[in-house]
Order: C-alpha cells, then sequence, then structure tokens
C-alpha cells in the first residue's frame, strides 16, 4: 500500500509540470492523444480520442460501472454476473462460467494509443477494510508508427464480515505496430489475470444477522478455512498484411507514395492458460456445499480445472472505396483451436475449426442505412455443428437511429455442464446442444442535447441448461422466453442533472431468475467554482431491483444454482458523493450504503452473502494527456 501511494505522489509532482488545463464539459473533448481498439482497425475506422471528463468517477467498482444489476458475494472481487439477460456468445469452446470475468483483461478490449507525449491515467482509491484499488495506464510513441502500452489493476479488500478477503492481479502489455510503407501491422498483448479469495460459503443463519444493527455485524459462516484461486494468462498476436495500391502524393516540391489501403490478410495467433482452484486444507464440512458421498473422511481435499488453448485464425478483409456516405467491410476467415482440459482423473482434447463471414455497410451520414449480416459454423471438434447466423440493421434520421437485429445460435453446451471432476461433485451429462433465437428493436434520439434510449430483446431458448438445486446440471424440455427492456435518459435543468436508467425483465419459466425490474437513479449538481478553476459534482446515486428468489453460490463447483427459500432484492443501495476536478486531476469523496438499516438489516446480492456496511471512500485521479 505505500509503494503505490509513493508512486502516485511521485506521478502528481511530475504530471504538474507536464500537463495543460482542460475546461471541462459532459462531451468529449479532442485532444491528440487518440486510440483505437481492435474491431475499429479491422473495419479502417479512424482512431477515437480520449474522453476526459469527470462522469461517473466515483463509481470505481466494475459491476457498478458496467451493470445496472448483478449479484455478487459482498465485496469487491468476489465471484458474480450480471444480472441482465443477454446474449453474444461466439461459435467457440467454453470451459466453463467464470465467476471473476470482469476483472479480466482482454486484447478485444486492448487500446492502442497515438499520442505526442506520454498518456497516463492513474487511479487510487482507498477505503474502510483496507479497500485498495490502483489502476495504472501508460502508453508512448516511441515514433507514429509503434506505441507500447501497460494497463494494470490493484484490486484487494478484506471486507466487512468474516472471511471475506480478495486480493486480484489484473495486468496487459500492449503494443501497435505499422509498417513505413504502410503495408504491415500487428497488434500484441501480454496478459496476466490472477487473484485470490477466502471462501466462507455464506452465512450459516440469515436471521442472526438481521438481529444486529449498525457497522460490527459479526454472524458465523459455514466456511472458515477455504480458499479459492484463479490464474489466467494470454499471449495474443494479430498480424495485418494490407492489400491496396500506391498512390502518389504531391505536396509542394515533395513527392510521396502512400497505400491506398483496400483491405488485408491477417494471421491472429492466441495462447490462453487458464486455471481455478478450490481448497479445502482443514477439511471444513458443510452438507448444504459438499455432499459427503465424494468426500473421505477427513474432509480434506484440493480441486482445480485447467485449460490450455492455442488459436490460429487466418482472415481475408476487403473494404470497399470509403466516401462521405458509407463504407464496407467484408471479411471471411477459418479458424483452428486446439484445446486440453485437465480435470481430477480426467483429461480430454479437442482440435475446433470453424469458418465465419462478416458483411457490413457502415454508414457516414444522416438518411443512411447500416447492415450487419454473419454467419460462421464449427466443422470439427467439441463445437462440432454449432452455428451462429443473424444480422443487425440501423436506419439513421436527423432526429433519431432506429435499430433491429435477429440472431439464430446452435452451440454446444459449456465443457464443466457435460464434464465436471471434483471432491464434492461429479458428472458425465449427454446434452443436446441449446439453440437460442433473438430478435431485437431500438431507438435513439438525436435531436436533444441529453437523448433517449429505448431497446426491447427477446430471447426464445430450447434445451437451456442450468445448475438446479443440488448444484447439478439439468437441461430444460421446455422452450424459455425471456422479454428485456432497457430504457435510459438524463434530463438537466441549469446545473442539476438527473441520470436514469431502467430495465424490465420477464422469463416464462421458474429456471431462469431476474428481478423484474431494476433502476440506477444518479441525480447531482455539476458546475463550476473559482473562476472554472474546479470542476465539480455534488451528488446521490441509486441502485434498486424488485425482490425474486436469487440464485445462490457454490463456492467449490464455481455456480449460482437455484434456490426456493430467500427471497432478495426490494432494498434501495444509496450513495452520497463528491467529484472535483483541477486541470487534470480528480478527487472524489463517497460515502456507500448511507440508507443502511433505514428499512431493514437484511440486504443481500445474492442470499446468506450480506452487501457491505456504510463506509466512507475516497479517491484521486490524474491524467496525463497532450
Amino acid at each position: 500500500m505505500r509503494l503505490h501511494s509513493i508512486l502516485l505522489l511521485l506521478l502528481v509532482g511530475f504530471g504538474s509540470n507536464q500537463i495543460q488545463a482542460q475546461t471541462d464539459s459532459l462531451k468529449a473533448k479532442e485532444y491528440p492523444s487518440k486510440y483505437i481498439i481492435e474491431y475499429a482497425q479491422d473495419r479502417n475506422l479512424p482512431m477515437a480520442f480520449e474522453d476526459t471528463v469527470i462522469r461517473r468517477n466515483e463509481i470505481y467498482h466494475p459491476y457498478y460501472k458496467k451493470n445496472t444489476v448483478f449479484q455478487d458475494l459482498g465485496n469487491i472481487g468476489t465471484p458474480g454476473r450480471s444480472l441482465l439477460f443477454e446474449w453474444n456468445k461466439n461459435t467457440d469452446f467454453v470451459l466453463g462460467f467464470n465467476p471473476y470475468q470482469i476483472y479480466y483483461k482482454t486484447p478485444q478490449e486492448t487500446r492502442y494509443y497515438q499520442t505526442k507525449k506520454p498518456y497516463g491515467d492513474f487511479t487510487y482509491t482507498q477505503g474502510q477494510k483496507d479497500l485498495l484499488l490502483f489502476s495504472a495506464k501508460y502508453a508512448m510513441n516511441f515514433s507514429p508508427r509503434f506505441n507500447f502500452g501497460v494497463d494494470y489493476d490493484r484490486v484487494t479488500s478484506g471486507g466487512f464480515y468474516s472471511r471475506q478477503y480478495t486480493s486480484g492481479y489484473f495486468t496487459n502489455v500492449n503494443s501497435n505496430y505499422q509498417s513505413k510503407n504502410k503495408r504491415y501491422g500487428i497488434l500484441a498483448n501480454a496478459i496476466w489475470n490472477r487473484g485470490v479469495l477466502d471462501e466462507s460459503g455464506g452465512l450459516k443463519g440469515d436471521s442472526l444477522f438481521e438481529t444486529l444493527r449498525g457497522g460490527n455485524k459479526a454472524a458465523p459462516v459455514r466456511l472458515y478455512h477455504c480458499q479459492s484461486r484463479f490464474k489466467n494468462q494470454t499471449l495474443y498476436a494479430k498480424q495485418y498484411f494490407y492489400l491496396g495500391k500506391m498512390e502518389t502524393v504531391v505536396k509542394n516540391e515533395d513527392t510521396s507514395f502512400v497505400l491506398s489501403r483496400a483491405g488485408y490478410f491477417s494471421h491472429t495467433i492466441r495462447y490462453d492458460q487458464d486455471a481455478f482452484f478450490f481448497d479445502n486444507p482443514k477439511g471444513d464440512k458443510d452438507s448444504t456445499l459438499f455432499p459427503t458421498a465424494n468426500i473421505d473422511t477427513t474432509g480434506i481435499f484440493y480441486d482445480s480445472i485447467a485449460s490450455k488453448t492455442l488459436l490460429n485464425r487466418f482472415a481475408y478483409a476487403y473494404w470497399t472505396k470509403s466516401n462521405e456516405f458509407q463504407q464496407s467491410f467484408i471479411e471471411f476467415a477459418i479458424s483452428h483451436k486446439n484445446i486440453q482440459v485437465q480435470q481430477m482423473g480426467l483429461s480430454n482434447t479437442y482440435n475446433n475449426v470453424w469458418g465465419e463471414a462478416k458483411m457490413e455497410r457502415i454508414p457516414k451520414t444522416e438518411n443512411n442505412l447500416g447492415l450487419k449480416l454473419a454467419a460462421s459454423y464449427c466443422m470439427s471438434g467439441y463445437n462440432q455443428n454449432d452455428f451462429k447466423l443473424g444480422g443487425d440493421a440501423k436506419i439513421l434520421f436527423k432526429k433519431l437511429d432506429l435499430v433491429g437485429g435477429f440472431y439464430n445460435q446452435l452451440f454446444e453446451p459449456d465443457y464443466t455442464f457435460t464434464y465436471y471432476r471434483s471432491a464434492p461433485f461429479s458428472w458425465t451429462n449427454r446434452f443436446s446442444k441449446i439453440n437460442v433465437t433473438q430478435w431485437r428493436v431500438g431507438m435513439g434520439t438525436k435531436a436533444f442535447r441529453h437523448n433517449f434510449t429505448l431497446q426491447f430483446n427477446q430471447y426464445i431458448i430450447a434445451n437451456w441448461v442450468y445448475y438446479g438445486k443440488e448444484v447439478k446440471p439439468i437441461q430444460s424440455n421446455d422452450i424459455l422466453l425471456i422479454n428485456t427492456l432497457e430504457a435510459a435518459k438524463t434530463f438537466q435543468f441549469g446545473w442539476f442533472y438527473f441520470e436514469n436508467k431502467l430495465i424490465f425483465q420477464k422469463s416464462n419459466l421458474a429456471i431462469m431468475r431476474l428481478p423484474e425490474m431494476s433502476a440506477n437513479l444518479r441525480y447531482y449538481v455539476n458546475g463550476n467554482l473559482f473562476r472554472k478553476a474546479l470542476n465539480f459534482q455534488l451528488g446521490a446515486e441509486l441502485f434498486y431491483n424488485t425482490s425474486y428468489f436469487g440464485n445462490a453460490y457454490n463456492p467449490s463447483a464455481r455456480a449460482f444454482y437455484l434456490q426456493d427459500q430467500t427471497r432478495i432484492g426490494n432494498y434501495p443501495m444509496f450513495d452520497v458523493f463528491f467529484t472535483g476536478q483541477v486541470m487534470t486531476a480528480t478527487i472524489f469523496v463517497k460515502y456507500e450504503h448511507m440508507n443502511m438499516d433505514w428499512i431493514n438489516s437484511g440486504y443481500y446480492y445474492t442470499p446468506s452473502y450480506p452487501l457491505p456496511v456504510k463506509a466512507l471512500r475516497f479517491g484521486l485521479r490524474l491524467r496525463l494527456y497532450n
């Protein structure tokens, strides 16, 4: 902790002489520090300017940043999942549900920068119970064609209750290179994600916890010595061999030759190692968590599951010559992935081979049409005969956009649904392939200062696989129908802002448990003081979802499974905050769960795992840019 603090102070001192002042607004301003992600690079889209406004800086928790409704185990860094049902699954092998995925660094989310001076974004967050979050992003260009970057997160917290300790390290070292003649380019990543957490198994009895009030609640838990660990390593490189003609450019008395790109051949190579561990070194026993039939008399066991995958993907892409109205993107690809999975007494190897095709029309003006069509088919391997087919359309008008889409996917259930070997659990299943049909419609206005968005999704699912009440996979023979509706709108009256996001969800079967209504309301004052030297926000934020039978969690199986005993939800989480920005330094102070014990003393996102008690947090963010 001291090392992080010293480093941050040094960066503040260094940055004060290297950066320029900024006039803040609610819109991103154009600065020379720009970035691109792989998706945009593939489609020959322009680089995006870094957003330097102070919006939502006090929301440090990844789940609160990215989700309106979710469940975790009551402390940052614990297993969790989004409760907004979404489906965007690739035709590829999936080891199983990863409850830590939201914290992981990935190649697809990597930002490759182009900046004249080094770009930096450093955030330090501190709070009660040894909460520490340190985030550092740094990028520099050794030349206009070669960029190097590091993206690092450190997350750790002791938690407010027994056995809640978490610790994680998430690191991405990346690079982007373009040759002088622009014929060759490469994106490269080296990623390490790892962490450890104590497993409590949840409270032994919620009723005892709910009789207590205040910030010093202590209730017995089910496990006192168990621990979970996870490790991931990803090595990734994508090479582009660009196609097109060299064109002569004459400027004054200088003549140069510039490649007019028309597409590319690409080769992607990716190596992944994933491992999950669950240790019970003292033989903790609990019949609700560990079926005794599969454990020896001592109760001591060490479980693990690990996989290694090696992907090679070859693609050809073509861009139509861009004009002021639209540009097009067409890609054909074939991929091979070697897959090795190891568990207790079980080892399997597969070779997935699949093909893909994409056709897109990307509009650039109003009164225009955008289209995306995609298809993929797995020819061999664990996912043989899996396919995905569908497309999206977007109609752009002057004052609003209309969107719609349709997808159908047939796929093999995740590997751990089919094969699983551990001390408490063991199964081998032969499930039918799952079929998901999705259609969606939506709209977004463009005529107002703060626009309105609305989107409806319907999912029609056959052969859905889920964890039943005994923590074992079950396949449904009934058709599962899920409807979701999302709406978002910000209202402004002078300095006062009212951000509203609502989600409505409905499932026709009890095998899918979702809160029917969720809300995130963020109301605040945004203004400037001291002759605009200080831009600030002062306000409150509320997260809420209606009551439902939320899934319980089993730490050994890493599974959220059905339960019918405990309703959770119908409890608002209320925070107040102050955020201020001076030049490029941002500070925030936040009082979380201010409403604790106002209504009741039983509050959970997951049964038997209480939410954190009220706590004061503060943070500092420093950004260095041109």
